[in-house]
């Protein structure tokens, strides 16, 4: 008989688990030396972050998975997984805090709800007529489509180093690690920078509306790690145009491209340069 095929729908947690997430992340959100919200403008690269042990989400995501059955079993169901298991505990904690506040979560004004509709409505079109949004899905369909261009020609250097290795000319363990880290950082920030910008420009709607509230700016929080992104994704290809002369002229396409995100940015979040990430500024 053929075997069934798993099912990619995500696995919706059980009341149980979604309790016991809760009651860790009540746990170790006592610890005195978290750093509050420093998961909030990160890249999300924890692999080469130095304050995991600091961090919040770091620790609740490590915890969750050490006691999830079957964690490591496919990386697109355990991705979806992890979303269906975060909004679960985002319910959850929501619901506990309600209780705490005396506040019925059933009793939903309209007038609430559809200022929530037209808030969602101001969002979306913010996000889809951003200059800045189209800017950087423009960088990222190039850069994308060079990547798959370079394939040849990196596995040819990949050859030349090897090759190079074994007769022990050069210093080809110090290039391959470069383009290797070079690679990483291009196509780690590949969509981040969009998705960044688009958050920064939905939050700034909000901002416009509603005025300061005394809080660090969201929007320009979220346009600072665009910005950081961005510096750090023109070093790599710089670094990557060094390494592949054959492909210089597309390569430097992309870093003007690049350049002139970064400017526009800057120039429609003046603070974003001086905000203050908690933890890394």
């Amino acid at each position: 008989m053929p075997s069934k095929r798993k099912s990619s729908r995500p696995a919706a947690p059980t009341a149980a688990e979604v309790d016991a997430d809760a009651d860790t992340l009540d746990q170790l959100a006592g610890d005195p030396n978290l750093i509050a919200g420093i998961y909030n403008y990160c890249d999300r690269w924890c692999e080469r972050c130095a304050f995991t042990s600091r961090c919040l989400s770091f620790k609740m995501d490590c915890a969750t998975r050490a006691h999830r059955p079957g964690a490591g079993e496919g990386a697109a169901q355990s991705f979806w997984d992890d979303i269906a298991r975060s909004f679960a505990l985002a319910r959850r904690l929501i619901e506990r805090e309600a209780r705490r506040q005396g506040i019925d979560l059933d009793d939903v004004d309209a007038l609430v709800e559809a200022e929530r509709e037209e808030r969602q409505r101001r969002r979306a079109a913010a996000r889809a007529g951003s200059a800045l949004h189209q800017a950087a899905t423009g960088y990222w369909k190039a850069a994308k489509a060079l990547l798959e261009a370079m394939r040849p020609d990196l596995s040819a250097a990949a050859d030349e180093l090897r090759a190079q290795a074994r007769l022990g000319a050069g210093h080809p363990e110090e290039v391959a690690a470069d383009i290797s880290d070079a690679l990483e950082v291009v196509q780690w920030y590949l969509f981040f920078i969009d998705v960044k910008l688009q958050r920064a420009v939905a939050s700034r709607v909000d901002r416009t509306r509603d005025g300061d509230d005394g809080f660090p700016s969201d929007a320009d929080g979220s346009a600072k790690i665009a910005l950081v992104a961005i510096d750090r994704s023109i070093g790599a290809w710089a670094r990557l145009r060094g390494h592949f002369p054959a492909e210089a002229d597309e390569v430097l396409d992309l870093l003007v491209q690049l350049e002139r995100l970064r400017r526009a940015v800057e120039r429609e979040f003046p603070e974003a340069r001086t905000f203050r990430r908690p933890g890394f500024d």
